[in-house]
């Protein structure tokens, strides 16, 4: 027989009641912050809503912010470099051209964030603010062989830095949309040999090699192109074509800047 009188024994089970709902509402909420959490982790920062999250986890990067004159200023992340008013960044651009005398083109995945379904140069990314790609032309190559595995398949063992020929920089700007702006320091490659490509789908929906006159009739059909792309056409690519046999006589190593473009 119980010693505790039962009305005392039913409150304490009220109490533990109370203590276990308690508990669990608790235990209810810590799930809810920590789910809210790995929604923040992963991405969905403004202005990244609704992206691929591979190319989200990819704004985060750390771009080369300078100046005017291409002076460092320091690191910022890509999200940061391409939204609203953006940042003045180092870019790079590589043009491919195979044995035939073919340019690699490519058009950029429906998943990118800026540019979608754009078609543009073989590879063009940014070198980051790391250790090995701070440094001027020779980290924009580094960093132009670590896309060309990441985009093109190409393995960087197969490439030597000395392959990419520095042709020259622009300063541009170009808006994508009301939302991304590109406003870049371009550093321009040419490579000039014939390399198995395998080409990443999260980065491009086509790539294909291209003569001179195919080259013109993709831009006079009124195809989508990247601005950059559109400028190396306009300003460049006609000397680096002709200079296949000797990349070499088609480098100034100077910095152009370029008006606002569409």
């Amino acid at each position: 027989m119980s010693l505790i009188p039962s009305s005392l024994m039913k409150s304490s089970f009220d109490i533990r009641d109370q203590d276990n709902t308690k508990l669990k509402r608790l235990a209810c909420a810590f799930v809810l912050i920590a789910r809210s959490s790995r929604i923040i982790m992963t991405g969905t920062k403004p202005g990244l809503q609704g992206y691929d999250e591979e190319q989200v986890h990819m704004m985060e990067e750390n771009c080369i912010v300078v100046d005017k004159d291409d002076n460092i200023i320091g690191p910022d992340t890509k999200i940061n470099c391409h939204l609203g008013e953006g940042k003045l960044h180092r870019a790079f651009s590589v043009l491919l051209f195979n044995l035939s005398g073919e340019l690699l083109i490519q058009k950029r995945a429906a998943d990118k964030i800026t540019f979608p379904s754009t078609w543009a140069n073989s590879c063009c990314s940014h070198p980051l603010h790391i250790d090995n790609e701070i440094e001027g032309v020779e980290g924009a190559k580094l960093a132009a062989k670590r896309k060309m595995e990441q985009e093109l398949g190409i393995d960087q063992d197969l490439i030597d830095s000395n392959q990419l020929c520095f042709i020259t920089k622009m300063h541009y700007r170009a808006r994508a949309d009301e939302k991304w702006v590109e406003h870049e320091i371009d550093y321009i490659f040419a490579l000039n040999c014939d390399v198995e490509t395998r080409s990443n789908p999260k980065e491009i929906a086509e790539l294909k090699y291209v003569t001179e006159d195919e080259l013109q009739e993709l831009f006079d059909q009124g195809e989508k192109i990247g601005p950059w792309f559109r400028l190396i056409k306009e300003n460049f690519l006609n000397d680096i074509w002709n200079t296949l046999d000797d990349l070499s006589k088609a480098t100034d190593g100077k910095l152009h800047k370029m008006d606002e473009c569409q």
